[in-house]
């Protein structure tokens, strides 16, 4: 009898501690589906939602196999065994953001767009694509602007709207690149623009900004940002306007340029009465090889405050040779100097001061639109838009049918299968995401990828809103050959190739006791409690 009402005693006990255990095991893995807060504008600045803390935009393009590489049926974002590797990469890097150009917004996305929210990464979408029909015709804009081509656009807003690590949205990319379309386009990216803002409106359950990828055409680029930004009702509720400018920028070249010679001081007085979050959509200027990325202590210095970051281009090597990482035949990943150099540069940088709020930037309201705003008598000053095209207003407001919309899902998986090499030849081991809290983006986490020894040792860095674990990692050999990126409305060639040489060898990244991960420590420490209970 006392043996029998032991047992029961204890299978009662096991019985509750098994709850207990699989209540927590349920939390905890229910906690990886959800690991940043929603990105927002007020005035100038990105804020984060949740902290109200600055948000920096320190990020790559992403598009591996460029331009030539997108067929429907596939993109960046829809393999998540390709997306592990390159989010464990992009974490060890310390960015917190990826351009995609090339979407197919048919496919699903939920497991590559949930491992980049697990390790807080955003992403910016360009709504547009090179196949015919899918982007605005800068020689013939009218011609370009249908509901066929709304449907394209507004299917991408659909697929990525559940995410919440969704940033924004690229209405258009240098489709404005000379005074010879600078009469008629400008109105029509305005015009999408306010289709897609308002298609946000009635069917996303949060805002999420739409904004303009610019050409640095310096005749025309202050007329562009300030045709895009101005407001034509006169507040910041207007859905037509920009919500953000990004200009693709390549005019520092080099260790031996200067903030002057790149004309950054020009661009921090053209910028300087902003209303909307000023960046660089891509930079990189590959002229002088390796890329040493001295730039970046000016875009994230004290004299260029007013722009909010930028993305280096670009993830993958492609033949214009931009590439920070070769990305092989079998998969395999060979991490280039230019990683190391631009890593070495991001760790350079003070995240909490990039991220301490301005109430000034915060509280700004945008001109209202005039000709008086337009300095150049080739751009613009009409700012009569063309009404929605026939069908297009159905779309706005009932939706398009059967929309494929994502959602975010359980990253199990933590360790890539593929292997990855730094640019000294050594195998990176134990290369692995690190899942952070809910309220953290990623940022530079002050360790190297690249380095002479193999072993990895666990480093975690914090700040106000953001906090970059390392993923584990350990060395790498240099090559040059696979993937790559490409352009919406194809990007003019702005500059030459890029190789690299090494930055400082020796040095790991590592982002927890070797192969063993957060969520197994945590895991085990539940178990231990619920069993003594």
């Amino acid at each position: 009898m006392v043996y029998n009402s032991f047992a029961r005693t204890f299978a009662v006990e096991i019985s509750r501690s098994q709850r207990v255990i699989l209540a927590l095991f349920v939390a905890l893995f229910a906690s990886l589906a959800a690991a940043v807060q929603p990105v927002i504008v007020k005035g100038s600045d990105f804020v984060n939602s949740q902290s109200g803390d600055r948000f920096e935009i320190i990020g790559v393009a992403y598009q591996p196999g460029g331009a030539s590489g997108y067929n429907p049926g596939s993109d960046p974002l829809s393999d998540g065994k390709v997306c592990l590797r390159d989010a464990a990469i992009m974490q060890n890097l310390g960015v917190n953001t990826i351009r995609v150009y090339n979407v197919d917004p048919t496919i699903n996305h939920d497991e590559c767009a949930s491992i980049f929210n697990s390790v807080g990464i955003y992403m910016i979408l360009d709504v547009n694509s090179p196949l015919v029909g899918q982007s605005l015709n800068r020689d013939q804009p009218w011609t370009s602007y249908y509901s066929g081509y709304l449907q394209r656009v507004f299917s991408v807003i659909e697929a990525f709207k559940n995410y919440p690590n969704t940033l924004g949205f690229f209405a258009g990319n240098e489709v404005i690149n000379d005074d010879s379309n600078a009469q008629n386009v400008p109105q029509y990216i305005r015009a999408v623009q306010r289709d897609m803002k308002n298609y946000i409106a009635k069917h996303c359950d949060r805002a999420i900004p739409v904004g303009y990828s610019a050409a640095d055409v310096r005749d025309i680029l202050q007329d562009t940002w300030a045709y895009l930004q101005c407001s034509i009702s006169g507040d910041d509720n207007n859905m037509s306007r920009s919500d953000f400018f990004g200009l693709n920028s390549y005019s520092w070249c080099g260790g031996d340029a200067t903030f002057e010679s790149a004309g950054y001081n020009t661009l921090v007085e053209m910028f300087a009465s902003t209303t909307v979050p000023v960046f660089f959509s891509e930079y990189g200027c590959n002229q002088v090889k390796p890329r040493v990325f001295d730039e970046v202590q000016a875009l994230y210095g004290p004299q260029m405050t007013v722009l909010s970051g930028g993305l280096v281009y670009e993830y993958s090597q492609e033949p214009s040779d931009y590439g920070l990482v070769v990305i092989n035949n079998d998969g395999s990943v060979n991490l280039r100097t230019d990683f190391d150099n631009l890593q070495s540069q991001f760790n350079k940088l003070n995240v909490t001061l990039l991220e301490s709020s301005n109430n000034t930037a915060t509280a700004l309201n945008p001109p209202t639109c005039s000709a008086d705003l337009i300095t150049s008598s080739s751009f613009s000053t009409d700012f009569t838009l063309p009404q929605v095209p026939p069908g297009g207003q159905d779309l706005i407001d009932n939706g398009i049918q059967n929309p494929n919309q994502g959602k975010l899902v359980d990253v199990q998986q933590t360790s890539p299968s593929q292997t990855v090499y730094g640019s000294n030849g050594s195998k990176l081991n134990n290369l692995a995401i690190s899942p952070l809290p809910s309220d953290q983006s990623n940022h530079p986490s002050g360790e190297k990828s690249s380095g002479s020894s193999s072993s990895s040792a666990a480093t975690s860095s914090t700040s106000s809103s953001g906090s970059s674990s390392t993923s584990t990692m350990s060395t790498a050999t240099s090559s040059t050959k696979p993937t790559g990126t490409a352009n919406s409305n194809s990007k003019t060639a702005t500059t030459s190739s890029a190789s690299g040489t090494p930055s400082a060898a020796g040095g790991e990244n590592a982002a927890g006791m070797n192969d063993v991960k957060l969520p197994a420590l945590v895991l085990a420490a539940v178990i231990g409690f619920a069993w003594c209970l």
